[in-house]
């Protein structure tokens, strides 16, 4: 019984539905680009995709967070400089980055902002208290590596508030938004 279990599963036909296989799927702009890589090297074109990854390496050397402008600048040189199109030159930024435990800008608002949206839906009335807000400026500075101030943090969260139609919650002593409004616009 189990050889003819084993013919059968020799005989059938392969079949391969998994989506990042498929041409077009969301997990194949990756290995696209790739291909595109290497057709570049093939040409000729393989100096300036060289220097291009290590002119990010050394910049993201001493970096423990990346501002969303030096992201700019650094993807606007490796366009002029190293004739390499902007998306590619930022799918090697950002590996480079996350090898190197740069901690982008761009990246961690998205992270922070499901936090904050986590923290709201558990708060109450969809508030979120200040234990919770210094929590997240916590955890923000810890994925940027400290390499941003504490008062810069927490006005970018402020922000991210206020575009998301969340609300500060009252503090647990004094029972006042103070802490809140002391935070710059």
């Amino acid at each position: 019984m189990s050889v003819a279990l084993t013919g059968e599963i020799y005989n059938m036909p392969r079949k391969n539905d998994l989506p990042e296989v498929q041409a077009g799927a969301q997990g194949a702009i990756g290995h696209e680009l790739m291909l595109q890589t290497g057709n570049r090297r093939m040409n000729g074109g393989g100096d300036d995709h060289d220097q291009y990854i290590e002119y990010v390496r050394a910049h993201a050397a001493g970096l423990t967070f990346l501002s969303q402008d030096e992201e700019r600048q650094l993807l606007r040189g490796g366009v002029a400089r190293f004739a390499i199109d902007y998306d590619h030159a930022r799918w090697i930024a950002v590996g480079i980055f996350h090898e190197s435990g740069v901690g982008a800008e761009r990246h961690l608002d998205y992270r922070i902002e499901v936090v904050l949206r986590r923290f709201a839906t558990t708060g109450r009335r969809g508030k979120i208290d200040r234990h919770h807000f210094d929590a997240a400026v916590a955890i923000y500075r810890k994925w940027a590596g400290n390499g941003i101030s504490d008062k810069d943090v927490r006005v970018k969260l402020k922000r991210m508030m206020e575009d998301n139609d969340w609300r500060a919650g009252r503090s647990r002593l004094t029972r006042s938004k103070r802490w809140y409004t002391k935070i710059p616009d």
